[in-house]
């Protein structure tokens, strides 16, 4: 069988907000989301929201290719908004870099 990754990346980002600061993490988020999907290169951002356990965050971003999505984390480094987002998380986030598969 032929198949082939699509050039698009999907970004995984699971977060654990500590449970004093998930308001302050989603008023913080939200608040930014528009930057993020108005960012060069960016087709899908959204902020996912565990049901059964609120402090369970996971972002889905769709991008048009891995450079745009490393200049993005490096302007938000840049700008301080990672070393904020991660004064609000319990633990370490986990990432994943994932394509589709097109058949």
């Amino acid at each position: 069988m032929n198949y082939r990754f699509v050039e698009n990346i999907v970004m995984l980002a699971e977060l654990t907000v500590r449970p004093d600061k998930l308001t302050e993490f989603l008023d913080y988020t939200v608040a930014n989301l528009a930057l993020s999907r108005a960012y060069p290169g960016n087709i899908q951002f959204d902020i996912l929201v565990d049901e059964a356990n609120p402090q369970k965050v996971t972002f889905y971003e769709v991008w048009q290719s891995r450079d745009a999505q490393q200049a993005y984390m490096a302007w938000r480094v840049e700008a301080g908004d990672l070393t904020k987002l991660l004064s609000l998380l319990s633990g370490e986030p986990r990432f994943a870099a994932m394509r589709s598969v097109a058949t």
